[in-house]
């Protein structure tokens, strides 16, 4: 599991913060209906404000810990932290003026202790006392402000916010308990490092999936049946298309930037390569040319002479060749070692540092030329302490044994002298101890740790000085491996030498790799950023027409529609009224009108109060719908007095249809007053008469049936 977010916590937290605009998407394009009396806006605040704070670690990651951008980043996530915060508090319905007081001190005293820790500690301590004093809390009690809205809200989004209050309490638990390490006790244990190492999985990642899953919750949430409402069911598809979005562009980011990163690796192992086998053909060709000094100084005559006869003039001609080959080669020194190891002559004999009577029997070289063969060996000089290559050679005596041993030191071409635009160049022992590099600091520490047997083997050699050879990684890296180096990620490449298992490494920095990545995941947070910022926009403007919309319809029925009863008004009557009328007309088709009202309805209202004339009213007018065709109108002509427009009907027939309506009316019973009657009149067009002259004859039907004892129908 480790090995998948291996090198990729760059992505991770673009993921994390992509995570929270999310959330913040989700807050701001939440239906009121569905989940009502909670302040979203300060949810959206945190989520945007916190996506950007990992978005700046996002930064911190790539770019290195900057002091000034370690402090922005810290800043936007305390405050992101006091936004949600808020969020609980409005939520918690502690809005008045002592609650908002109270609330006021104990975020003033908690933000306090933040910047007390911050003083005593530095931004590591600001950031892990913000998680204990404001995150932790914070998310806890915007939990339980969730969870007491789900008595007062709809029962379809109730197990909704039950999942949206459980999952705003893990958070807090991942955000507030879960902190960056530091000195500070409760972090030393519970902490991102830890967690890493116990799951494989870094904290940010389930802090991601609990972002996300509150966005779903609250998404899916306001779509049940029940809860959305007729005109609110179109935007829901943007929702939709932005989770189509990006599941293709976080993927397809990720599988960008890892090609990117890929190339621009490549690019790092060619050229760090390149270099590490440059500099190990230099250091070949250096210690080939000693060797071949060493060579021709064992064939010279003076040195075979000495060799057979140790002594006086002998010493002296040596001495002069010794010399002569240690200008000529540019030799640290050229001297001749006795069978036992004593130097007997040296081209240094004069210098502080002479090796003229030093024993260096336990040096390698010494020991291979003994046996008859060419030596070759880097080490550290006893006597210089300088690092160098040791050439030797066997000078053979009158009987063809070993006489002497001829050994030449030359210097190495210093690593700290060659620009360092490739990375750190280190001279590593078969063992891994790093023996000459750029970096002065890493002479003489192992690259990787050494078990004890190997630490003491190499003190005892006395070749690499007395140790104890302290590791620069924590394991032994592999070709090609990226390794943290100094604080930054790097790349492990090395090149062999002639001298078998010694090599010339380099650990190339990724800064390369790292724009590379930093370009694609750029580019997938433009990408990502749009998509949301379409949603946003689509989802508003869209809501914005469906509100406009019913707004219209509400105006149009405001304006078509009698307040009281539900009917069609008189101006609306009136106007559909004139069209019929005209249309019966030109068609000649018979077109009938019927005039009524309640009868004794003044003492209705006098008797029982107007609050019970109005429910009278009411039940009256949904009776004569209930009765009347579709396609009939009926409205409200004012007061107690009803008209119905009965298109295709006769005089006959409109007379029945009001009889009709009258049983239904007088049928009616009424709680606590009984029953009602009303008196009607009815009224067929005359051709060419217009509606003041129809109306005027079906009000007179009216008052004739008033006249003849109410509660009937006439007609004209």
């Amino acid at each position: 599991m480790p090995n998948l977010f291996a090198g990729q916590m760059d992505f991770v937290f673009f993921v994390y913060g992509l995570a929270f605009f999310l959330l913040g998407a989700a807050c701001l394009t939440l239906r009121a209906e569905a989940f009502p009396r909670l302040p979203w806006g300060w949810l959206a605040a945190f989520a945007f404000s916190h996506g950007a704070a990992d978005w700046l670690d996002l930064a911190v990651l790539t770019l290195g810990p900057g002091p000034a951008l370690v402090a922005v980043k810290t800043a936007v996530m305390v405050s992101s932290f006091l936004f949600l915060l808020e969020f609980a508090r409005r939520g918690l319905g502690r809005s008045g003026a002592r609650g908002g007081l109270a609330w006021g001190v104990l975020s003033l005293v908690l933000f306090a202790l933040v910047v007390v820790a911050g003083v005593r500690g530095g931004m590591p301590w600001v950031d892990v006392a913000a998680r204990y004093l404001l995150a932790l809390p914070a998310g806890l009690l915007a939990g339980v402000a969730i969870y007491r809205r789900i008595p007062s809200s709809r029962a379809g989004t109730r197990p909704w916010l039950v999942a949206l209050a459980a999952v705003m309490m893990a958070y807090a638990v991942l955000a507030g308990a879960i902190t960056p390490a530091a000195d500070l006790l409760p972090a030393r244990w519970p902490n991102q490092q830890n967690f890493l190492a116990l799951t494989g999985i870094p904290i940010q990642v389930p802090r991601a999936l609990a972002a996300v899953a509150m966005a779903i919750a609250m998404w899916v949430g306001s779509q049940v049946p029940g809860v959305r409402a007729r005109n609110e069911e179109v935007p829901f598809h943007y929702a939709l298309g932005l989770t189509a979005a990006m599941l293709v562009i976080v993927p397809g980011g990720w599988g960008f930037t890892d090609a990117l990163a890929d190339h621009a690796l490549d690019d790092v192992a060619a050229g760090a390569g390149d270099q590490a086998h440059a500099l190990a053909r230099i250091v070949d060709q250096e210690m080939a040319r000693a060797s071949q000094a060493a060579q021709l100084l064992a064939g010279d005559d003076a040195v075979r002479e000495l060799a057979r006869n140790p002594g006086g003039l002998e010493l002296e001609k040596a001495n002069e060749v010794l010399d002569q080959v240690a200008i000529a080669f540019r030799l640290e020194a050229a001297y001749l070692l006795d069978t036992s190891g004593t130097v007997v002559a040296s081209s240094n004999r004069n210098a502080p540092e002479s090796f003229v009577a030093k024993n260096y029997a336990f040096r390698p070289y010494f020991r291979t030329a003994m046996d008859g063969r060419t030596g070759s060996q880097v080490a550290l000089g006893v006597t210089s302490r300088r690092l160098g290559h040791y050439a030797s050679m066997p000078v053979r005596g009158a009987h063809g044994q070993v006489g002497l041993v001829v050994a030449l030191k030359s210097s190495l071409p210093p690593l700290a002298g060659i620009a360092r635009q490739r990375g750190d160049l280190m001279l590593l022992t078969p063992r891994g101890v790093v023996l000459d590099a750029t970096d002065p600091d890493s002479h003489l520490h192992s690259l990787w740790p050494l078990s004890e047997q190997e630490a003491r083997a190499l003190i005892d050699s006395r070749q690499l000085g007395p140790g104890p050879f302290p590791p620069l990684l924590p394991a032994r890296p592999v070709e090609g491996q990226v390794v943290a180096w100094r604080g930054r990620d790097a790349l492990f490449v090395s090149a062999p030498l002639a001298l078998d298992g010694w090599s010339m490494a380099v650990l190339a920095p990724l800064a390369e790799a790292r724009a590379h990545r930093l370009f694609g995941i750029g580019a997938t947070l433009v990408l990502s950023l749009l998509a949301i910022g379409f949603y946003i926009l689509l989802y508003g403007h869209e809501s914005y027409e469906l509100r406009l919309g019913a707004l219209m319809a509400q105006l149009r029925d405001q304006a078509h529609t009698d307040p009281l009863t539900r009917l069609a008004n008189r101006g609306w009557f009136e106007e559909n009224f004139e069209r019929e009328l005209a249309k019966a007309e030109r068609l000649n088709r018979p077109l009938a009108l019927v005039m009524f009202d309640v009868d004794h309805f003044k003492a209705v209202n006098d008797r029982f109060g107007h609050q019970t004339g109005d429910r009278v009213l009411i039940a009256l007018s949904a009776r004569a719908s209930q009765t009347l065709r579709n396609y009939d109108l009926l409205g409200r002509w004012g007061g107690e007095e009803f008209v119905a427009l009965l298109p295709e009907t006769d005089l006959a027939h409109a007379t029945g249809i009001a009889e009709r309506l009258r049983e239904e009316i007088a049928a009616l019973d009424l709680p606590g007053i009984g029953q009602v009657s009303c008196s009607f009149g009815v009224a067929e067009r005359r051709d060419g008469e217009d509606p003041d002259g129809l109306l005027n004859r079906a009000d007179a039907a009216l008052y004739q049936a008033k006249d003849a004892g109410r509660n009937q129908v006439q007609s004209v």
